[in-house]
């Protein structure tokens, strides 16, 4: 359904608004839609390639569906919204079971929900209808290797598992990892004590020398003071001689006269305020914004387990954040607008399954800013599984939540956060 506030403030009312009521005139406007909207997917103007392409359905007639499906599938796997996505592209499928692209579309949604074996279907049922499309066979044979490899981890995690079971490991419901591992309380001997770690030495502090009534010591040397008229002051300060002073003139700060009062007030370059007339540097704190836009993408981030993983449909979901400190701007500098975010994430997660089946912990991520490119991820640091009432699924911990599957889907969630920053910021 379409947002009526969007559709108010959209360039394209005048079609978002039309109701035609004959075949001719439906036909007219579906084909005036999709003009549009081709245009909007070429510029990125995602929200109104939305409303184009769901407008277009409404009116179009059978014929049509399957290709406006497939269109607005690609639209909503832009905007982030991939379940969305899927949907619109089954819709096609339905309309069109022999349309190829909607196949395409449906496996790449389903590729962005981590749901590889039923991406890797669809991609072979397009790919069945267009066998000689050199991208689609690169495509399939991409998510064959993807499937296979989820394969491969999944029997590693429950050869861990038994190996674990076997091991007689305790039942202990919390355990600490590093960044890098997940550890599991055992039964084994103890962990050596500790070493001792070395005691720093003291360095001595700085003793006085004599002279200049004892306030001169010997660091301040190396530190570049000096004694000026009886006080202690840094080699930097310079006494100015009368002369130099009669050379200089008066320097105190002046009233603005009339005329300079003009100049100030002209008109400024694009996107910097009425003062900043020579365009220079000029940053605006947009901290607020960033962190209550932040913190909703991430609370609404959510990921399920796969059907062939041993919690199928197990659902990992971000519970609370415990922490984000940093600061976000945006600065304008010589007609070029400047993105700068930094920020620290700590945030707590859940993990609930079928029978009982949960498991929580927390982790941090500390950077991200402006230096991480889109879709080259954000590491995380500090993983620790708080409780977990199956030690057997610690192998699925690791590899859906820790390394992959959810990690995956936070990737995304912050890296369409840094896209509506840069789109809501615009100078």
């Amino acid at each position: 359904m379409m947002n009526s506030a969007m559709m108010q403030q959209s360039p394209h009312r005048d079609v978002l608004e039309a109701t035609p009521d004959t075949d001719d005139s439906k036909a007219r406007l579906v084909e005036e839609l999709q003009s549009r909207g081709r245009a909007a997917v070429g510029a990125k103007s995602w929200m109104d390639a939305k409303l184009l392409y769901e407008k277009a359905l409404t009116v179009a007639s059978a014929e049509k569906l399957a290709v406006l499906e497939s269109n607005l599938s690609l639209v909503h796997k832009n905007m982030g919204s991939f379940e969305d996505a899927r949907k619109a592209a089954e819709r096609a499928t339905d309309a069109d079971p022999k349309f190829v692209k909607g196949w395409w579309r449906l496996g790449q949604a389903l590729q962005s929900l981590h749901r590889s074996e039923e991406a890797l279907v669809a991609l072979k049922k397009a790919k069945v209808l267009d066998p000689a499309n050199k991208a689609l066979i690169k495509e399939c044979q991409k998510m064959a290797t993807k499937v296979e490899e989820d394969k491969k981890l999944m029997e590693e995690a429950a050869a861990a598992a038994a190996a674990a079971a076997a091991n007689g490991e305790s039942t202990t419901t919390t355990a600490t990892t590093d960044t890098s591992k997940t550890t599991a309380t055992t039964n084994s001997a103890p962990a050596p004590a500790a070493k001792p770690k070395p005691v720093a030495e003291t360095k001595p502090s700085s003793t006085k020398t004599e002279g200049d009534d004892g306030i001169f010591t010997k660091s301040d040397a190396v530190r570049g003071y000096k004694i000026v008229n009886g006080k202690k002051t840094s080699y930097f300060h310079n006494e100015l001689s009368e002369e130099a002073k009669n050379l200089i003139g008066d320097i105190a700060p002046k009233k603005i006269d009339a005329s300079t009062a003009e100049a100030v007030a002209a008109p400024a370059p694009a996107g910097a305020s009425a003062w900043n007339k020579a365009g220079t540097w000029e940053e605006k704190d947009r901290t607020k914004w960033a962190e209550e836009s932040l913190k909703k993408m991430l609370m609404e981030t959510t990921y399920s387990l796969p059907a062939s993983s041993p919690a199928p449909d197990a659902k990992v979901t971000v519970s609370k954040i415990k922490k984000l400190d940093g600061h976000a701007s945006v600065a304008r500098a010589r007609g070029k607008t400047r993105y700068i975010y930094e920020f620290l994430l700590k945030l707590e997660w859940e993990l609930k399954g079928a029978d009982g089946l949960e498991c929580s912990g927390n982790f941090a991520i500390p950077d991200i800013d402006g230096t991480i490119e889109l879709g080259e991820g954000y590491e995380i640091h500090e993983f620790v599984i708080d409780s977990v009432s199956d030690n057997n699924i610690r192998p699925l911990i690791d590899r859906f939540v820790h390394r992959g599957g959810f990690h995956e889907a936070l990737n995304e969630s912050i890296d369409n956060w840094v896209r509506l920053f840069k789109k809501e910021h615009e100078m």
